[in-house]
């Protein structure tokens, strides 16, 4: 039996200095650092995950936070079958930015895809409980209006990290079908 390979393609975006890149570079390679470096423009690593029925190829194309990226970050809308919409949750201001993130996005995706946006809010660093700003209920309560699910996550312990990527593989696989690209 030949089991079949699917290709998609995840976008990771969010207002700078939320952890964008520590989470996928978590995910990928299970690290974490204090540093910060921020992502000039964009960072596309593949993944792949495999199921029983074969094995999903995930594209993560990991953007930029800075204002100055913004029409950078609309050419890399196209094409993506999943988005991870990132703030952090212990700085009121990145949430507070997350339904301008969320209409820009949209208004770029559903355009150029002729689909509503799918996809995740995901408040981050987590781990920082004395710190927190913004409840996990405010963060699901939007993710339910935006049509999003909802995750907690901290890219320091690695909570939540493996489920949200597993999540952009199957409701990608569920939603569009195998084979992505096509």
């Amino acid at each position: 039996m030949i089991l079949a390979v699917e290709l998609y393609k995840a976008i990771v975006i969010g207002p700078r200095n939320v952890g964008k890149s520590s989470l996928v570079r978590r995910y990928l390679e299970d690290i974490f650092t204090e540093t910060y470096n921020a992502t000039i423009g964009v960072d596309m690593k593949p993944t792949s995950m495999d199921f029983p029925d074969g094995t999903v190829v995930m594209n993560i194309v990991d953007l930029g936070g800075q204002e100055s990226f913004t029409l950078l970050r609309s050419r890399f809308y196209q094409g993506a079958h999943h988005v991870m919409l990132i703030y952090d949750c212990t700085e009121r201001e990145t949430f507070d930015q997350i339904v301008d993130w969320y209409e820009n996005l949209a208004l770029s995706f559903c355009e150029a895809e002729k689909n509503p946006v799918s996809g995740a809010l995901v408040g981050n660093k987590c781990d920082l409980k004395e710190n927190i700003e913004v409840s996990s209920q405010e963060g699901k309560q939007l993710a339910d209006v935006l049509c999003l699910d909802f995750y907690k996550t901290s890219a320091k312990t690695g909570e939540g990290v493996g489920e949200l990527f597993i999540n952009a593989a199957t409701t990608s696989r569920t939603r569009f079908g195998r084979g992505g690209y096509n």
